[in-house]
């Protein structure tokens, strides 16, 4: 399990640094990423080893841009708990979600190697908005297969909204888990969990 989130923790920061990538494919936004996140860890590595608030400010400001929150919180929490989620429900779930991938991942910004991935040829789907980019994360003792999930959005922009390590989803844990709190204390006592940790 540590090595597990060790390497979710790695991955998700590196489709989702773009700097203003111009790539309209998927496989080419992930891998202009790897180029575009080595450069900004290495002009800012001592900074970010440093100082937890730029840290953080990084987080929000380049990455959680690029993930497609709405929907990654309808996943995780399930079409039935989330149709019976009020509006305001809603808002402070995906807010409070947000926290936790910014909480969880950050300090795997720090620690990102680009040359330890390598991309499989991408084939289309069925489906010209949502798309799955394959690639192998080489570790000392072999390598370890990495779907990307990604959407579309209306502005034509690629969003990533989960990463399947080793045929494990990423969405699909917090999902449980998550699923487990509501049945016992309700939604609004998973919100409030989410938020007091952030």
């Amino acid at each position: 399990m540590k090595i597990f989130k060790h390497i979710i923790s790695f991955l998700l920061i590196i489709p989702l640094l773009t700097f203003g990538s111009t790539a309209t494919t998927p496989d080419g936004f992930l891998k202009d990423s790897v180029k575009e996140v080595s450069l900004f860890i290495n002009e800012n590595k001592e900074q970010l080893d440093k100082d937890d608030t730029f840290l953080r400010d990084q987080m929000n400001q380049l990455v959680i841009p690029k993930l497609n929150i709405l929907l990654m919180s309808k996943i995780v929490l399930g079409k039935k708990n989330w149709v019976s989620s009020s509006n305001n429900q809603k808002k402070q779930f995906q807010e409070a979600f947000k926290g936790l991938m910014v909480r969880t991942y950050m300090k795997s910004l720090t620690t990102f190697d680009g040359e330890k991935m390598q991309f499989l040829p991408y084939k289309p789907g069925k489906r010209a908005d949502v798309a799955k980019v394959k690639s192998i994360y080489l570790l000392s003792e072999g390598e370890l297969p990495v779907n990307y999930r990604l959407k579309l959005n209306d502005a034509k922009e690629w969003k990533v909204f989960d990463i399947i390590i080793d045929g494990v989803s990423l969405l699909r844990n917090y999902r449980s888990d998550f699923r487990d709190h509501i049945e016992r204390d309700g939604i609004d006592s998973l919100i409030s969990e989410l938020e007091a940790k952030n």
